[in-house]
């Protein structure tokens, strides 16, 4: 039986960040993954989401602009979209066992479950770790209805060689939303039928309202209240049936209704590991409740307003394994401040204090910029006559959170998180720099 200091089970980001800090070490690392190697980010998930997002928010802001300057708007051929896409995506998972091995850990291609705390069945074989890393992130939902079999699930999306005419997303939350507006971009007509009363419940709901209102002038429509009770295959379509009534006719239906902690295969109820919900229980160092084994990344249980489950928390939780094991830091993790975004068009993302909750904070005063295209000419010359922008300060004056929908929410926000994590004043910013005008960076100075 092969012995190793560490063995991580699964190979995202989590395990990568792990294991780069650990590559000066000395220590013998096995990184375990019966699946591709990288993880769902970089196969099917946000890595080629943000490749596909460059070619249809071009597209987007081109038809934005018809009639103001722009004649012809680009329009996407998927076929050729999805042929480069995977040039450039089919070589990751040989590229990631290359990374993994030269950072002297040893890469194997089975999947892994628990024989005992130390021991871990692997393949065919057996292997001893004195510590060991459960990384193994989260998969798609698949909702318990008549006709699961039917659909599909997100994964599959990003390997569509043909792009079917409609198609229906159930779940509102962020892999839909950004996927209906690519393959709506693409050319198909696409239905997203959402059981609460709004998609993306995580966000201030004043914006995603015009999130949604661009999204339907764009051609997607939205079915919100709706419990889907069963899919059937009738001739060479599908049939979405609801609990309340509704009935869609499609050609692809994709279950979207979320993703659960990745734990099946495991065999973590025989040693006895702590689950909840929403995944593997850790205490402050990342430990389970066994003494050895440890989480990290996706497969956490933790508490989304102070951790939400990301690829740059996967990769910070990584960093501080590396670091604890090796004695740099005794110290619980400390989460930092950490933005979120929903790629869509247009785009949504917020930081730090929630705005809903700051409005009915005496502690807090929120400051909304509700005319940016009017404000602004960055705004201004790309049409994005929705771009608004709310800002949360505590009674210091310090800005403690942020939310914003525009065609570049994402890179705006990230404007903000810094100066919410270093805890920087007003006068800071007017004092100690001064970024490039007309850049986005610079409405700091006045929007702020």
């Amino acid at each position: 039986m092969e012995k190793f200091d560490y063995a991580v089970i699964g190979s995202g980001p989590a395990a990568f960040m792990f294991v780069n800090g650990m590559k000066d070490s000395q220590k013998r690392i096995a990184v375990i993954d019966g699946g591709k190697f990288g993880g769902i980010c970089p196969n099917a998930g946000c890595e080629p989401k943000i490749f596909l997002e460059g070619t249809v928010k071009t597209v987007l802001a081109s038809r934005q602009l018809l009639g103001k300057g722009i004649e012809t708007p680009a329009t996407i051929n998927w076929e050729d979209l999805m042929k480069r896409k995977k040039q450039i995506f089919n070589a990751y998972p040989d590229g990631s066992i290359k990374n993994f091995q030269a950072n002297g850990a040893t890469s194997i291609q089975e999947t892994a479950s628990f024989i005992d705390s130390h021991t871990l069945k692997v393949g065919d074989q057996k292997i001893w770790a004195e510590k060991i890393v459960i990384a193994t992130g989260q998969k798609p939902n698949k909702l318990p209805i008549e006709g699961s079999e039917l659909t599909i699930s997100s994964n599959e999306v990003f390997n569509l060689d043909t792009l079917p005419k409609r198609i229906t997303f159930i779940g509102g939350g962020f892999v839909s939303m950004e996927l209906a507006v690519i393959l709506n971009a693409a050319g198909a007509k696409v239905d997203i039928v959402e059981f609460a009363d709004r998609p993306l419940m995580p966000f201030n709901p004043e914006h995603v309202k015009y999130v949604v209102e661009e999204m339907e002038q764009q051609g997607i429509t939205f079915h919100f209240n709706h419990g889907i009770s069963q899919v059937e295959k009738i001739g060479t379509e599908y049939q979405v049936t609801s609990q309340q009534g509704l009935v869609l006719k499609t050609d692809l239906v994709v279950d979207a209704s979320g993703r659960v902690p990745n734990l099946d295969k495991l065999n973590l109820d025989k040693i006895g590991i702590k689950t909840d919900r929403g995944g593997i229980v850790v205490d402050g160092n990342l430990q389970t409740n066994m003494a050895g084994i440890y989480a990290a990344g996706d497969v956490v249980s933790k508490n989304p307003n102070v951790a939400p489950k990301l690829t740059s928390v996967a990769q910070f939780e990584g960093e501080y394994l590396s670091g604890y094991f090796q004695g740099i830091t005794e110290k619980v993790i400390k989460y930092p401040v950490t933005a979120t975004a929903a790629f869509t068009f247009p785009q949504i993302a917020q930081v730090g204090v929630n705005v809903d909750e700051a409005r009915e904070n005496p502690d807090y005063k929120v400051v909304d910029h509700q005319h940016m295209a009017e404000d602004d000419f960055f705004y201004t010359g790309t049409n994005d006559y929705n771009a608004q922008l709310s800002l949360v300060f505590d009674k210091t004056n310090r800005l403690v959170g942020a939310s914003e929908v525009s065609q570049s929410a994402a890179d705006d926000i990230d404007n903000f998180v810094h100066l919410i994590g270093l805890g920087l004043t007003r006068k800071d910013w007017a004092d100690k720099y001064l970024p490039v005008f007309p850049a986005l960076a610079y409405k700091l100075r006045y929007f702020a």
